[in-house]
């Protein structure tokens, strides 16, 4: 069956509603700009970082409370806005879209400076708007499909940089990766159940690598989706199942790669045939 209009209308309702209830989890748990209330930024060693640094704008947003509202007004309005565009014309919703990945760009790229989460967390916002931009269907399923192949991408490459590093192959890998992910923790709260059920991980060295053997495992089984669609369903369990386990063991949030999900779901559909005026053109 073709990927037709009904169910790209489908993915892009699918997005705003992830999108708005990512933002009631940040709401929830004092994650927004004007919540974390940021007061020194951390640099990172890429072309993109310098060119907003270069800006001077994360500093001075450093001491600008207002310019935080702002930012996360405009951030968490923009799905909103494309979607109502959307409804109205497909075309001022590209437009829209081009706007939304300027302001996400921008907004992400700051807020990542600060001591908040790492920018990978965020790379579904980064990169669907490319696919909210397309007017056409054909575009639009292309694009659908480029960004399966990179969540794909996202997760075998964790696995081979396992192997690439020599991680995978020492079995006190993870004992020494609980013991640097939960330090602060560890020496805040030692008493609790959790430091005393890491603790317990650290010191059985064996259990612990079996966790990171599984992990990588689990990474490593998305490679399968380069060759066959036919196990896309396994990968978004198997996406599940590895978004709540680094919760869980490691304290990491990835929430925002959730949009990705959306791609296997609607792999199975087929590429569309061209427009009457494509096939004359």
């Amino acid at each position: 069956m073709p990927l037709t209009e009904q169910h790209r209308k489908q993915i892009i309702y699918a997005y705003c509603i992830l999108f708005y209830l990512l933002m009631f989890y940040k709401i929830w748990n004092g994650l927004l700009l004007f919540q974390v209330k940021p007061f020194l930024f951390n640099n990172r060693f890429d072309l993109f970082t310098w060119i907003i640094m270069e800006t001077g704008l994360h500093q001075s947003l450093l001491d600008n409370p207002s310019g935080w509202i702002v930012f996360d007004v405009l951030f968490y309005s923009m799905p909103l806005l494309y979607l109502l565009a959307f409804k109205k014309n497909v075309r001022v919703a590209s437009a829209v879209a081009v706007v939304m990945m300027i302001v996400n760009f921008i907004y992400i790229q700051c807020y990542t400076l600060y001591p908040t989460s790492s920018i990978e967390g965020f790379i579904a916002w980064l990169l669907f708007p490319f696919l909210l931009m397309c007017t056409e269907l054909r575009s639009f399923y292309f694009i659908l499909h480029a960004l399966r192949y990179f969540f794909l991408f996202f997760f075998a490459s964790a696995a081979a940089w396992k192997f690439v590093q020599g991680g995978i192959f020492s079995i006190e890998q993870m004992s020494g990766i609980l013991l640097f992910q939960h330090k602060e923790y560890l020496a805040s709260s030692p008493h609790s159940w959790y430091a005393s059920f890491i603790y317990w991980l650290i010191s059985h060295t064996y259990i612990s690598y079996s966790l990171y053997l599984a992990a990588t495992i689990l990474e490593l089984s998305f490679a399968i989706g380069f060759f066959t669609k036919k196990y896309d369903c396994f990968l978004i369990i198997a996406s599940i199942i590895f978004l709540l386990t680094d919760v869980f063991f490691m304290r990491i949030p990835y929430w925002e790669v959730t949009p990705f999900l959306l791609t296997l779901l609607f792999s199975k559909y087929h590429l569309p045939q061209p427009t009457k005026s494509l096939a004359v053109s």
